[in-house]
Order: structure tokens, then sequence, then C-alpha cells
């Protein structure tokens, strides 16, 4: 496959140094411009070539002799146009130009050649170039020096002569050492970027990947603080406004709840816009950050479903787990499997927390007794148990979730120890 240079505009998005040098640049935006003065250049060297023995004998006239290699010169001047695009087809022009003025018996240089050979080992590769090379001097040193010799009897010719064969061994050796320098340092720089273009597209990816999780983690953060506080608040509200006239006394407290799980949800929104580094106006007071809550925490948070008329009872057996992360993995499956027992279960008895840690396996088990039904309007959002699911999965669990025989609902986590980082 033929290989191309890093365009400009690609090393300038990519912020690298420009190529040094004017000329190197404006080269390297034209092309066409370079080829075409080269093939113009060649032309002249040709033309020169193909009039200095007529004048130089002091005969001339427009015979074979002038007209066939003017002609080749400018076939040959033309097939360096592609040169970049087509290197082979520039190496078989110049093979072609090389049979026919051997078999006309008119003058020839090994230069043209010599840029061929260049252009495969720069624009294609380094095996294409060496196989023309040995193709190359394969026919200029031995067969047609051969044939030479069969036709005139002696070497006469630039070509077939000792001198003539060595002196074109060594351009194409030149041309040849030349395109191996110049066309590895092109595929090289040319890998470099390809490889600096594919970190940074891997770059960006990482980037939006870590965007997507972290934008999942906070949308389960503000899911579990909205739907516990709003569902609490919600069922506190039901009974304030059902005990507003038995008793009053009760509906004040049920109000006064209401505000104290209100405030506590502001600090906890607070703490998680504090983390996406929303400082805040100036003046404004400041909440200071807190870790995210654990097992320490559980009690208080069971309490406020309790002050909404949930009867939730805790088991815990076993040693707390140490990880503050799976502290708060394990806080938030809570709090979301009783707040949707409050939204769902009707009238329930019993709602019996079990948190066993005393295996590898640590297992949470929320179950209600209560029967089922549509949830309190405005209420339900469908995240409950997708969030429970997907926290149990960031910790390496499984989720187990449904009806139980006799009515109510069990929600069952089984979550591996985790490993302690040192």
């Amino acid at each position: 496959m033929r290989e191309s240079a890093p365009a400009d505009g690609e090393v300038r998005a990519m912020n690298l140094p420009r190529p040094p040098g004017v000329v190197r640049r404006f080269w390297s935006r034209h092309p066409w411009l370079f080829d075409g003065l080269l093939a113009f250049l060649y032309l002249l060297l040709s033309t020169f070539l193909a009039l200095i023995t007529p004048l130089s004998s002091g005969v001339w006239s427009p015979d074979a002799s002038i007209i066939v290699p003017l002609v080749l010169g400018v076939i040959a001047a033309a097939g360096l146009l592609l040169r970049r695009q087509r290197p082979w087809l520039t190496f078989a022009v110049f093979a072609v130009v090389a049979v026919v003025a051997f078999v006309s018996d008119t003058p020839a240089e090994p230069f043209g050649l010599g840029l061929a050979l260049y252009a495969l080992f720069v624009y294609r590769s380094n095996r294409s170039g060496w196989l023309a090379f040995g193709v190359t001097v394969l026919a200029g040193v031995l067969v047609f020096p051969a044939l030479d010799w069969v036709r005139r009897g002696a070497p006469e010719s630039a070509f077939t002569s000792v001198p003539g064969s060595l002196l074109f061994l060594v351009v194409m050796l030149i041309a040849a050492l030349l395109g191996v320098t110049v066309g590895d340092r092109r595929r090289y720089i040319g890998a470099i970027l390809d490889r600096a273009n594919q970190l940074a597209r891997e770059r960006d990816q990482q980037a939006r990947i870590a965007t997507l999780a972290e934008r999942a983690r906070i949308t389960r953060e503000i899911h579990d603080v909205v739907a516990h506080s709003v569902s609490v608040m919600v069922s506190l509200a039901d009974g304030a406004s059902a005990l507003a006239e038995k008793d009053p006394q009760r509906s004040r407290s049920a109000i006064q709840e209401i505000g104290e799980v209100g405030r506590q949800s502001l600090v906890e929104m607070r703490q998680l816009l504090g983390a996406l580094g929303d400082d805040g106006g100036d003046g404004e007071e400041q909440s200071p950050l807190r870790p995210n809550p654990g097992l320490s925490e559980l009690a208080s948070l069971v309490e406020t479903f309790r002050a909404a008329g949930l009867p939730v009872t805790v088991r815990m057996e076993g040693a707390v787990p140490s990880s503050p992360a799976l502290q708060n993995t394990i806080h938030r499956i809570v709090q979301e499997a009783l707040t949707n027992a409050l939204r769902y279960a009707k009238e329930p008895r019993e709602v019996l927390v079990n948190l066993d840690f005393r295996a590898d396996l640590f297992v949470i088990e929320i179950t209600d007794d209560g029967r089922q039904g549509p949830p309190a309007a405005s209420v339900g959002s469908g995240r409950g148990l997708v969030g429970i699911r997907e926290r149990a999965r960031l910790a390496g669990g499984t989720v187990e979730a449904g009806p139980v025989s006799g009515g109510g609902w069990r929600v069952r986590v089984e979550i591996p120890e985790q490993e302690e980082n040192s």
C-alpha cells in the first residue's frame, strides 16, 4: 500500500510542532508543483543529452538519433508526474524508455531510472524498491551488456562499457540507499503520528466513558436522595393531614419530621453539587463535604422510615465491612429497598432488614409482608430496582427481587467480600 506523508493540517490538529524550514513546508503543501519542476528539469537534461552528441560532432540534422531521445525524454518526464501516486507506473515508464533507447541505439542516462527507483522506496515500500533494484541492476549490468556484445561484438555504448556499467550501478545504489533512508523516516513518522492519533482517540473515548459513568453515578445518588426524601415526606404529609383534627400533637410532630427530612436532603444535595465542583456564588455559605453515608447512619435512616409509618426491623449478624465504598453501597441498597416498600407495600405488618456479614459473601435481604399495589401519585420513578442492580453489579454482586408466597416482596443482594486496598 502506498504510504502518504501526514498533512500539515493533521500536524496542527494534534498540536505538534510545525516542520522546520519554510522551504520544506512550502514543498510539502505543494507536491504537484515540486513534481512538475522535477519533470521540467529532467526534460531539460534529456534534451541536452539528446542534442549534445550531434552538436559535438559538428553535424546536426533532425534524424532519428535526435528525435527518438527527445520523444523518450518527454514520455519519461511525464512519468515523473506520477511518481508519488503510481511509483510502479513511473518505474515501468522508465524501464520501457531504457529498453527503447537500447534497441534504437540512442543515448540514455541512468538518472531518470534512479528517480523512479527512489520513488518506489519512498512511496511504496522497501520490498518493492529492492525488487526493482535487483531487476534494474541485473538488466543494466548483465543483460544489456551481453546483448550489446552479441550485437556489436564489443561493448561501445555507455551502458555496455565497464565504466558505464559501474556508473549505472553506483547511481542505482545511491538512489536505493537514499530511498531507503527517506522512506523509512517517512513511514516511521507516519506510524508515530498514527499512534498519537490512536492514543488521542482512546483518550477521548476514555473521557467519554468516564463522563457517562460519573453521570450514571450522580443519577443514582440524586435518585436515592430525592426518591427517599420525597417518599418519606409524602407519607408524613399524608399522616399529618389525617391526624390534623384527631391528634394535633402527632400531626405537628409529623410536620417537624418533614422539615428534618427536607433539610437532610438539602445537605446531601449540596454535597453532591460540591463534589461536582459547584462552588456557589460569593457570600453563599458552603456546606462542608462529608463522607458518603455508611452503616453508621443506617439507624437514622431506619428512623425516618419508621416515622413515616413503615414498621422496619433490622437484624445484623457478623462484623461490619470496613470498606467505606461497600458500606455506602449497602446503605443505598437498603435505602432504596425501604423506599420501594414505603411506596408499594400496602399495610405491611413488618419490614425486615437482614444483614448477614458472617461469611465471605455478604447478604442483604429486605422483606415486607404488605400487599402489592400501585405507588402513590407522582412518587414512582421506575428506577428503584435498576439502581439496586447497578450498585450490586459495580460491587461484583447479584440481585434477586420478586414477590414471596403469602404476600409481600423480597429483595436479596449477595456481594462478595471486598479486598482491602493497602
